[in-house]
Formats: C-alpha cells, structure tokens, sequence
C-alpha cells in the first residue's frame, strides 16, 4: 500500500474535487459515469489502494454477523468451517466485527427455521450460511431479501439472483458427484454395479445431495460402454447402528455384485466396521472430506478416495468476503468454486499438513 497517495492527489490528477473522489471511494452516488471513469483511471495510474484500517475504523460501529450452520456435534465435518469462521473473526476483531452462531440440529428442517427467525429479529448486518434444505433455505432467504440483508451461502449454493446474495464459496456439487463416479470407474469392470449412498435424511430438499447424484449418473451415462449399472440407496440415521448393519446387508444381498460405494457425505466412516464385519473387502469406496474418523481408514487402505472439499477455507474465505463487501465496499465473486482434492493414501500426509499449515496460517 501506498500511503503517500491522498484523496487531494487523485482529485488533481483527475480533474475533478475531493468530494467528488469521495463519494466514488465509497460508492455515494451522485457521481455522474464521466468523472467515475477519471476516478477510475487516476487511481489506477496512481496505483492507489485504500487504506484498510482507515476505512473501517471510518464507521465507527460494529458489525454483527449472523452464521446458520448445522451442529458439528454429530457430524465432524461442521467444526471444519467453524474453526475457519472463529480465525476470520479473530483476525478482523480490530474491525469491530463479530459473529453469533446459531447452530441448527442435523435433518432438522424445524430447527433451522427457529433459528432462522431469530436471525432475522436480531438485527444482523449479514448471514452466513450453509442452506442445506432448498425449500426452508429460500424462504429464509427471501426474508433476508425482505429486510435487506446481506448473506453468502457455504458448502450449499442455491441459486439466487436477488440484490442480497453476495457470494457462494465451496465445491461444485455436480462436479464432485462427477469425479467420484470416474474414481469408481477405474476399477470397474463392464457390467459391474456401483452405489450412491446418501446417509442422510431429507436426502431431494438439499440441493447439494441431488447435484452430487446428478453428476455421478451423469458420467455413466457419458460413458455406457461400460454399462456400468447404478443402485441409489438412502439410510437416514447413522447412529442407528443395528439398523445401519441390516441396511447394508440387505443391499448386498439384493445386489451381491455391488463393487464400489460412493457416499455423497463426509459419513463414509460409519459404514467401515459393519463392511469388514461383513467381508466385503475388495468394494472400492470413495467418500468426502479429512475428517480424523475417514483419515484413519484411508490410511488401512479400506477407503480408497476421500475428495476434499475444503471446509476450513470455505468458512474462513466467507466471512473475509462478507467484511469486503460490508466495510470495504467490495463486490464478491458471486461463485468461488474450491479446488476439490483427490487424496489416497499414498499423498494424504501431504493434505494432513497443508491442513494443519492452514489452522496456523489462517
């Protein structure tokens, strides 16, 4: 940053007052489309960039941020973003911004339209959110729209075209479904049976589900040389362990030929023990994210793909996105895809430290 570079010094150079320069900074009005392209163009000879303690500490006031993510104390996966969300707010805390979580029970759609409602009588300057029930998702969102507030989507992208929606960050769900069905299919033979597992509830209300399984039928279809055959199967509960064991033996011994399993969440470590009682060792299994339980049967060599969806970064890069906009003025991205990593277990040690790089980095 160039701090010699004043408001006084883009005004001379292009041509126009102070006030003018002002009200372009931070996006006033009242500036007609002549003057904001010399504006425009004198800061960007001048290679002005604002100064970003300065424009904060401009306001004066706080900015309360609302996130509406699912309890991460049944599902490993939500600490992720929430570790990411607690460093963003950590680092921003001389900004004066802070963050109210409101964490909503898994597959509960009532609970995350209790929790929704306070969100929108509590006054918040945006939200941060995973949507993971389309129906419930944009009726919250459409009151956000109503009262004029801000939100950014994680993990989940609904599609919005309201004035309100900033920014998705997180995998595309299609593709991902996608690259779990090419996964599989390099150790299928012609003829073989693969499954979708969702081990989930509420599995056509979340519209990431439905895109995962999507782009894995997707492949097959492209590539039916192979007449790969698919078996799409939903268990709900995974804390219903006897229930989950009868689940899985009933599949296969509907479909015995079963050779690979792809389950669409980061879950797949709750069918591991109840597959090795059963024998079943040679099924290729492909699955998401680093959390500790699937890191343990990636590195047995029992999982053979984990795809990575960045969670960590998805909560970090969401709340740095929401101060841009709120503080700075900056318009997000709209959609920021995050990489999705293939990690086995001969290149995990290398996904398990740039992820504890990260907790100290970020």
């Amino acid at each position: 940053m160039n701090d010699r570079i004043r408001i006084i010094d883009i005004a001379k150079k292009a041509g126009v007052s102070k006030g003018t320069v002002d009200r372009v900074l931070h996006k006033r009005g009242n500036v007609s489309p002549d003057a904001k392209d010399k504006v425009m163009a004198a800061m960007k000879e001048l290679d002005y960039q604002p100064n970003v303690i300065a424009s904060a500490l401009a306001y004066n006031r706080s900015w309360r941020i609302a996130a509406l993510l699912p309890q991460h104390e049944t599902d490993p996966f939500w600490l992720q973003p929430k570790i990411g969300i607690d460093k963003a707010i950590k680092s921003l805390r001389d900004y004066g911004v802070s963050i109210k979580r409101f964490d909503f029970r898994d597959a509960d759609e009532d609970h995350f339209q209790e929790l929704g409602k306070k969100i929108l009588d509590g006054q918040f300057d945006a939200v941060l959110l995973a949507p993971i029930f389309s129906v419930e998702g944009h009726e919250f969102l459409n009151h956000c729209c109503e009262r004029n507030i801000p939100y950014l989507q994680i993990n989940t992208y609904l599609e919005r075209n309201d004035k309100c929606f900033l920014s998705y960050i997180g995998q595309d769900s299609y593709q991902s479904g996608v690259l779990a069905a090419k996964l599989l299919d390099f150790g299928m033979a012609p003829g073989d049976k693969v499954m979708i597992l969702h081990l989930e509830a509420e599995v056509y209300n979340s519209m990431h589900l439905v895109e995962k399984e999507r782009g894995f039928e997707d492949f097959f279809v492209d590539h039916r040389q192979k007449n790969i055959h698919i078996i799409k199967a939903t268990f709900e509960d995974v804390f219903d362990k006897k229930g989950l064991k009868k689940f899985l033996e009933q599949q296969f011994s509907d479909h015995p030929d079963i050779k690979g399993i792809f389950v669409t969440t980061s879950k797949l470590y709750h069918i591991m023990d109840i597959m090795e009682k059963m024998g079943q060792h040679d099924v290729k299994l492909v699955g998401f994210d680093l959390i500790e339980e699937n890191l343990t049967f990636l590195e047995q060599d029992k999982i053979n793909f984990l795809i990575n969806q960045n969670p960590l970064k998805q909560g970090f890069l969401g709340i740095m996105n929401i101060f841009n906009y709120l503080i700075m003025k900056r318009e997000p991205t709209k959609i920021q895809f995050l990489p999705l990593d293939v990690v086995m277990k001969e290149n995990m040690q290398y996904y398990v430290e740039k992820e504890e790089e990260l907790h100290l980095i970020i």
